[in-house]
């Protein structure tokens, strides 16, 4: 069996790449590159093993560089640049750096990225260095996968941030399980906003676009230069987050425009709003829309055809948010009840956190060979075997849960956003509302059964800019228990 992603990589002269201003690679182009950037990662002293912070944005340069260094059997260590990467990398120390110019500077701010062995740049930096290159040399073996593939760190929204070790084997099994539902091939051309799900898309064959957009702030894009690119390389199937989806609908939507050649839509990371799943069926009618729940450990855990259960997602909010059946390769148990802890494992579910002892003990359950995660989120299975999210364990407030009052508050079509805190121990509704009726504050009452606060902004994680960051919401509340003075 293949255990290394690196090998399902097609060989041929199909498109493989394409980045936003148009240029593209072939699959054998991109093998090409790949080899001749990791006979220089070899030449400047990459080995296997070694940890190697990775600061290049979504690009065919970008994946280049990453497929090199599984070629060399390094270790890559994605950061988010908005993260606490001081603290990350003084816990997880790297042997070397590659990033763009820019990335570069942080050299000066972050001490941990002083004093590495390699320091290498896609561009010119004053800062020492060596440019990347690709050599014509025929490149060393590729090196058998004992070393992790990816060292990733969970969003650390509820808690510091955990570092991940993912194996070429668990890549592997993740994209066979993504393959039961993401099902490319070369006839295929995928819009990923996800670096995991490009990786899967690339060893299906299908042709990857690399969207025009800045994914850093993905719920304020501009969507017309990544409306552009579907309309004109037949953008077949895209997944991002639902604030990347709404942003593309909302000028859809206001121009009376569609986009049909998208014949799949997936989306996941926070909760996926039914008013979301309508907007995306009238604007791209082809498509299927795919809601995917996982997390950081495990992707993905479930995987729901919103359009075939349109009418449950949009009327029984009372039971929390519909994810669908979990995939055939994960175990999925209920730890509690009513809304108890979800519980997952399989294949493609991490085992383990990196030098972390304290974390394992918090959220691994070992059974014998078999460990399940914790995934702190709290729900429940339907008679059919559905998944119900109602919120993150802990979250019920005077027994209301985020997910249902959110949901029955957002059914209302004056409402764009709402989110649940605890305030000194009281559950407290904020709302976002558009040109809301002189009512609305009895309105959203009678429907959720609580008073609700007008606020200008709920705040949002910053690698989904959907799931609502409840510490910081909690904060500006107590300090403004009012909210805003105007609910428009």
């Amino acid at each position: 069996m293949t255990t290394n992603l690196l090998r399902l990589l097609p060989r041929s002269d199909h498109p493989a790449l394409i980045d936003p201003d148009g240029r593209q690679m072939t699959f054998n182009e991109l093998w090409s590159d790949v080899e001749g950037v990791a006979a220089d990662l070899h030449e400047r002293g990459i080995r296997s093993g070694d940890r190697v912070v990775l600061l290049i944005p979504m690009s065919i340069e970008l994946y280049v560089v990453l497929l090199a260094l599984f070629h060399r059997g390094a270790t890559v260590t994605l950061v988010d640049p908005s993260a606490d990467i001081q603290t990350l990398l003084t816990l997880h120390p790297p042997d070397a750096f590659i990033g763009i110019p820019k990335a570069h500077a942080l050299r000066v701010t972050v001490p941990a990225l002083r004093g590495l062995k390699v320091y290498l740049s896609t561009g010119f930096t004053p800062l020492p260095h060596r440019r990347i290159r690709r050599r014509n040399t025929p490149p060393p073996p590729i090196e058998p996968p004992s070393a992790p593939a990816l060292l990733t760190f969970t969003s650390g929204t509820t808690s510091t941030p955990k570092a991940i070790a993912r194996s070429h084997a668990f890549l592997v099994a993740q994209h066979r399980v993504l393959g039961s539902h993401m099902r490319f091939g070369p006839g295929d051309v995928d819009m990923p906003t996800l670096p995991v799900f490009l990786l899967h898309s690339l060893a299906s064959g299908a042709t990857c676009v690399v969207a025009n957009a800045n994914l850093a702030t993905v719920g304020s894009i501009d969507p017309i230069p990544v409306l552009n690119q579907i309309e004109t390389l037949g953008v077949t199937s895209i997944s991002g987050s639902p604030a990347f989806f709404q942003c593309l609908t909302n000028h859809l939507i206001a121009t009376g425009e569609c986009a049909h050649s998208v014949r799949t839509v997936f989306t996941g990371g926070a909760r996926v709003p039914a008013a979301l799943v309508q907007a995306l069926s009238a604007c791209m009618p082809s498509a299927a829309i795919e809601i995917v729940y996982g997390s950081t450990e495990c992707e993905p855990i479930a995987v729901l055809d919103a359009l075939a259960n349109f009418d449950r997602l949009s009327q029984t909010t009372h039971l929390g948010a519909l994810v669908g059946r979990p995939v055939d390769d994960v175990s999925v148990r209920i730890d509690g009840s009513p809304n108890g802890e979800i519980l997952v494992a399989g294949p493609h579910v991490n085992e383990g956190y990196v030098d972390n002892p304290e974390a394992d003990a918090a959220h691994k359950i070992r059974e014998g060979d078999r460990v399940w995660h914790r995934t702190g989120d709290a729900g429940h299975l339907d008679d059919e075997g559905n998944l119900w999210l109602v919120g993150r364990v802990g979250e019920s407030i005077n027994g209301h849960w985020p997910l249902v009052v959110e949901g029955l508050a957002e059914e209302l079509d004056f409402v764009v956003r709402a989110a649940l805190v605890g305030v000194d121990g009281h559950p407290t509704l904020a709302v976002e509302t558009r040109s809301p009726p002189a009512d609305w504050a009895q309105r959203i009452r009678a429907h959720t059964g609580l008073s609700p606060i007008a606020v200008n902004r709920i705040p949002v994680d910053t690698r989904h800019n959907a799931k609502v960051d409840r510490n910081q919401l909690a904060a500006t509340l107590k300090s403004n228990p009012s909210g805003s003075d105007d609910p428009a």
